[in-house]
């Protein structure tokens, strides 16, 4: 799927206490599961694609920055590290790629205090706002945000936060838990 051909509808969160409440608790289940890893577990142990534990860590990080860089009227893609045509028309393969490439040499204390860094800077971020800006669509943030793209701000944070935690933790254990 393209990013430019994302359009999703109202998920039924609309408030800020809601979000800030998903958040924490993936943020939490997360940071849980992984103190119980090892460093090796972390950073030996690779999928099929090469992702270590560690990998997974910095991709989170890169695409919770992107947000941070949204609520600072600033481009995403500059966050995460790719060229403009491959966000806007590339597959989420093809960024999360470079994405990988880009940070697979940092340690695992690199890549933790970054995510750990990113999530703070963000949640500082979010402070702030009221839920009729995080209602706002997402042109409201960033006016060259793709027209197709119908999320609201809510939608943006949620879905690279608390949905992206939740979705990674359950990769990461399946990639520990592998024989």
């Amino acid at each position: 799927m393209l990013l430019t051909e994302v359009m999703m509808a109202d998920r039924g969160i609309s408030t800020k206490t809601q979000l800030l409440a998903e958040i924490d608790k993936a943020w939490a289940a997360l940071g849980s599961y992984l103190a119980r890893l090892s460093e090796a577990q972390m950073t030996t142990v690779h999928d099929e694609h090469g992702w270590t534990v560690r990998d997974h860590l910095t991709h989170m990080a890169a695409w919770e920055g992107s947000v941070v860089f949204f609520l600072q009227g600033k481009p995403r893609y500059e966050a995460l590290g790719v060229e403009e045509p491959l966000f806007s028309n590339g597959s989420f393969d093809d960024m999360n790629e470079v994405i990988q490439q880009l940070r697979k040499d940092l340690s695992l204390a690199e890549a933790t205090a970054q995510l750990q860094s990113t999530h703070g800077l963000l949640m500082s971020l979010l402070q702030p706002l009221t839920d009729g800006d995080l209602n706002q669509p997402l042109r409201h943030y960033l006016p060259s945000s793709p027209a197709s793209d119908r999320r609201r701000a809510i939608d943006l944070v949620r879905d690279n936060t608390a949905h992206h935690f939740s979705e990674h933790l359950g990769w990461i254990e399946a990639l520990v838990a592998a024989p």
